[in-house]
C-alpha cells in the first residue's frame, strides 16, 4: 500500500472517530438537560397538586408528554423533582438510555453518513485523477506516435536526399569525365608533337567544342542544383498561358530560324490559369530546343494547345528522327541521351527533359512523348486547370 492510500485511510478514520466523538458528548448533555427539566417540572406540579404526583409522574416519564419550559427553576426544585421521580422508578439513567437509543442512533447515523459521503468523494476524486491521468497518458502516447512517424519519415527524406546527392555527384563526374579527358589529350598531343598549322586549328576547334560543352554542363549543374534544393521555388499564379508559350518560342526561334526550320502555332482561345510562367516556358522552351537539335532543315514543328475539362494540354510535334519505344521513358531521366549515333554527335547533356518534367510535376503537371503523325516525336504535356 502507497503512502497517498494510507494518508486517504487516516483521514477518513479520524473523520470517523471525531464526529463519533462530538455526537456522543451532545447527546449526553441533551440527556441531562432533558431530566433536569422533567425534575423541575415535576417539583412545581406536586407543589400546586400533591395528589396528582403520581400521574404527573406518569406523564412525563411517558413518551407522550407535553414539554414545559419554565423559567427561573431553582437548584432545590430540581433536586426535589429528582428525589420524586426516582421515587416512582425514573433515574437519569432512564432518560440517558431513551436518548440513546434515538439521538445516538441519530448521531451515528449522521456520523456514517458523514463518513460514507467524505469516502465517495475520495473515491470519485481519486476516480477523476486517474481518468485525467490515463487520458493525458492517451494522449502522450499518441503524441509520441506521431513524433515516431514523423521521425520515420524525416529519416526517409534524408535517406533519399542523400541518394540523390550521391547519384547527382556520380552523373556529374561521369559528365564531366569525357570532356575533361578530350582537353587533357588535346594539350598533350599539342605539347609534345609537332603539327602543321591545319592539324593546330582542328584541335583549337576541338578543344572550343569540350570547353562550350563543359560550360554548357555546368550551366546545367547550377540549374539542376537550384531546383532540387529549393532554392528556386516553383510560385503558380493566375497569367495569360499564350502569353507563356509566347516567351517560349521566342527563346528558340532565332535557333530554329537559323536551321531553317517552322514553328507553328495552331489558334486557340486564350486561357487564364494557375502557373509559374517563368519555369512553365523554361520547361517548354527545353522541348522545342530538343526538337529542332533532331529535326532536319526544312521541317515543321507544331505546337497545339486544347483546353479539357480538369487540365489543358500542350502538344509539340516534330518531323525528326523519333524516339525509339524502349527509350520513351528513359529520356527524362537525368543526364539519359540516346544511344544512336545522331544523337551523340549533337551538342547536350541530357538535363533538358529532366528538368521540364521535373517543372511540370511540381506544378501537377505531366510529360511523355510518342511517335508523330510524319513519323517524328510527338511530346505532350499537361498541366492542372487551377
Amino acid at each position: 500500500m502507497d503512502s497517498r492510500k494510507c494518508k486517504r485511510i487516516a483521514l477518513i478514520s479520524g473523520l470517523f472517530f471525531l464526529v463519533f466523538f462530538a455526537v456522543g458528548n451532545l447527546t449526553v448533555k441533551s440527556a441531562r438537560q432533558n431530566y433536569e427539566e422533567a425534575a423541575a417540572e415535576m417539583a412545581l406540579l406536586t407543589e400546586e397538586r400533591p395528589d396528582l404526583e403520581a400521574v404527573f409522574a406518569g406523564i412525563l416519564t411517558g413518551k407522550n408528554r407535553k414539554e414545559f419550559r419554565y423559567e427561573g427553576i431553582k437548584p432545590n426544585q430540581i433536586q426535589v423533582g429528582e428525589g420524586l421521580l426516582e421515587k416512582y422508578g425514573y433515574s437519569f439513567e432512564d432518560s440517558l438510555q431513551q436518548y440513546i437509543v434515538f439521538n445516538y442512533g441519530r448521531g451515528i447515523g449522521i456520523a456514517l453518513a458523514s463518513t460514507i459521503g467524505v469516502s465517495l468523494y475520495i473515491v470519485l476524486h481519486s476516480m477523476g485523477k486517474k481518468k485525467v491521468s490515463k487520458e493525458y497518458a492517451e494522449f502522450l502516447e499518441e503524441k509520441l506516435k506521431e513524433e515516431k512517424s514523423r521521425n520515420r519519415k524525416m529519416e526517409s527524406m534524408l535517406h533519399k536526399e542523400e541518394q540523390e546527392i550521391k547519384s547527382l555527384i556520380t552523373d556529374i563526374a561521369h559528365q564531366l569525365k569525357t570532356p575533361v579527358a578530350s582537353l587533357k589529350m588535346s594539350y598533350e598531343i599539342e605539347n609534345s608533337t609537332k603539327l602543321s598549322k591545319k592539324e593546330v586549328k582542328e584541335f583549337r576547334e576541338k578543344e572550343y567544342d569540350d570547353v562550350k560543352r563543359l560550360e554548357y554542363l555546368l550551366q546545367a549543374f547550377t540549374q539542376i542544383t537550384r531546383l532540387e534544393t529549393g532554392a528556386v521555388q516553383i510560385c503558380p499564379q493566375k497569367e495569360s498561358f499564350k502569353l507563356t508559350l509566347a516567351s517560349a518560342v521566342t527563346g528558340v526561334y532565332v535557333k530554329a530560324m537559323n536551321k531553317g526550320i517552322r514553328i507553328e502555332v495552331e489558334e486557340f482561345e486564350n486561357i487564364f490559369v494557375s502557373h509559374d510562367s517563368k519555369w512553365t516556358a523554361e520547361a517548354i522552351m527545353n522541348v522545342l530546343d530538343n526538337a529542332i537539335k533532331y529535326s532536319a532543315a526544312g521541317s515543321c514543328i507544331r505546337i497545339r494547345v486544347l483546353e479539357m475539362h480538369t487540365s489543358f494540354m500542350i502538344e509539340v510535334e516534330d518531323e525528326g528522327i523519333g524516339i525509339p519505344a524502349q527509350e520513351r521513358t528513359k529520356i527524362f531521366q537525368r543526364f539519359y541521351r540516346g544511344a544512336s549515333e545522331v544523337v551523340r554527335n549533337e551538342e547536350g547533356s541530357g538535363v533538358g527533359l529532366y528538368l521540364t518534367r521535373w517543372i511540370l510535376e511540381q506544378q501537377g503537371g505531366t510529360i511523355c512523348v510518342k511517335t508523330g503523325k510524319t513519323g517524328g516525336s510527338n511530346f505532350v504535356m499537361t498541366l492542372p486547370k487551377k
